[in-house]
């Protein structure tokens, strides 16, 4: 979406009135013989097209994040089911040091 803008302040050395040929010309060559914008059709095109790559690749890492989350799910509760007082002793210490540097 790339449109001129014309200033509204006259800067040095420059006329207050802006040019109307040149407005026209530029408007008649950013539209269409239908008068849309073809940059726009362009620029919408493929910027649904990023965000339909931006939503796989999100979908993707969701995924993969999914995937890790289980297996390190189901490892934590193999642990706990085969050794649970090392499990309780670990929680324990880990609680004590937290509580320890939210005291401080």
């Amino acid at each position: 979406m790339s449109e001129s803008h014309q200033p509204t302040t006259a800067g040095p050395g420059s006329s207050p009135v802006s040019d109307p040929a040149h407005s026209a010309s530029s408007a008649q060559h950013e539209k269409g013989p239908a008068g849309t914008t073809n940059s726009s059709d362009g620029d919408r095109a493929s910027g649904s097209q990023t965000l339909s790559d931006l939503k796989d690749k999100i979908a993707g890492a969701q995924e993969a994040v999914k995937t890790r989350y289980r297996a390190v799910s189901e490892s934590t509760d193999d642990y706990v089911h085969e050794a649970p007082w090392k499990a309780v002793a670990m929680a324990l210490i880990g609680g004590l040091i937290i509580g320890m540097l939210a005291r401080r």
